[in-house]
């Protein structure tokens, strides 16, 4: 069966307190929407479709392949969805709708959530994760016998609700058909006076339609970055699964935490990292070199045998066995 990628990118993120849109901020190397768009193909999108609106163009600019829909007027996740109407016509099967600033969503994960829709002929699945502190936080609300029945937002809970430690993390797989069979049927009676996404849950399940979920078991999948504090934790966890990644392929890191690897960044077994190495972009580096300290790549074609120390190397080619290190010349 087909699917979709819905990208959500339109918000301003006035927490970043920055001149750029939120999902422009790069994350070693890349634009924090770049994240969300490759998790989706990763996991079986063949089409992705984004939706922007706050400096539209300047977000339009960064990512290519993708088809784009304009949100004017933020309204709510669900009013980003009708926006993207248009863009949707004619697309059958999954609809994955997932938030540009939540660069740490695993493919498995959004497979897994395709997948759960797909094999109960769900008219939706969403994704849940579990927390120690929910607040802030939509809840997953189910009934006695376990089944989803809604889901409620943090400013709309009643006093009985807020101890649910299951909450939304807003990535959901929707049968497209169904979904827009039923969007107009969102109101604005909450809190912001918003069209909530979440509120189709509780719109399906009047129906009788099937609504499942997939539980993330790792909770920072659903860390979404609203300020520089979380855009530096979010890069934290990228720096290490990126650097696990590679040193379990025969690199080795002196100092994994003082090394930043590009997600496209290609090296060869047996080279050493050292401590203030930073390798960005279209970057490849053979086997058996030793690349730092202090050394900064990016867009460059290392040769094997190489050594990179105290330099930086931009747009290069080095040949098997050449140096880029400082002269020692008096």
């Amino acid at each position: 069966m087909s699917a979709t990628a819905l990208v959500l990118a339109a918000g301003e993120g006035t927490r970043m307190k920055s001149s750029l849109p939120k999902v422009a901020h790069r994350i070693l190397g890349l634009p924090m929407v770049e994240y969300a768009i490759r998790a989706a193909r990763e996991a079986g999108c063949d089409r992705v479709v984004v939706v922007t609106g706050h400096q539209a163009e300047e977000v339009e600019a960064l990512v290519h392949g993708v088809t784009f829909a304009r949100q004017d007027r933020r309204l709510g996740t669900g009013h980003a969805v009708m926006c993207a109407a248009d863009a949707l016509r004619g697309a059958t099967g999954s609809l994955l709708v997932l938030a540009g600033d939540c660069p740490l969503l695993a493919p498995e994960t959004l497979a897994e959530l395709i997948q759960s829709r797909e094999e109960s002929n769900a008219a939706c699945s969403l994704l849940s994760t579990r927390l120690a502190d929910p607040a802030g936080y939509g809840r997953i609300i189910r009934d006695a016998g376990g089944a989803i029945v809604g889901i409620v937002e943090d400013k709309d809970l009643a006093d009985d609700q807020r101890a649910i430690d299951e909450v939304n993390t807003s990535t959901y797989c929707f049968d497209i058909e169904t979904l827009f069979a039923h969007l107009q049927r969102l109101g604005t009676s909450n809190a912001q006076r918003e069209y909530y996404l979440t509120d189709m849950i509780d719109i399906f399940r009047r129906e009788g339609l099937a609504v499942v979920g997939v539980e993330a078991a790792d909770p920072n999948e659903m860390l979404g970055v609203n300020s520089r504090v979380q855009l530096a934790e979010a890069a934290g966890i990228l720096q290490r699964r990126i650097n696990v990644r590679h040193m379990l392929a025969g690199v080795t890191m002196t100092d994994p935490g003082l090394v930043w690897v590009g997600p496209d960044v290609v090296i060869g077994r047996d080279t050493v990292l050292e401590p203030m190495t930073f390798l960005l972009g279209d970057t490849s580096v053979g086997e058996r070199c030793v690349i730092g300290p202090n050394a900064r790549v990016s867009d460059s074609r290392i040769g094997t045998g190489c050594v990179v120390s105290d330099a930086v190397v931009t747009d290069q080619t080095l040949a098997d066995g050449a140096s880029a290190i400082p002269c020692q010349c008096e």
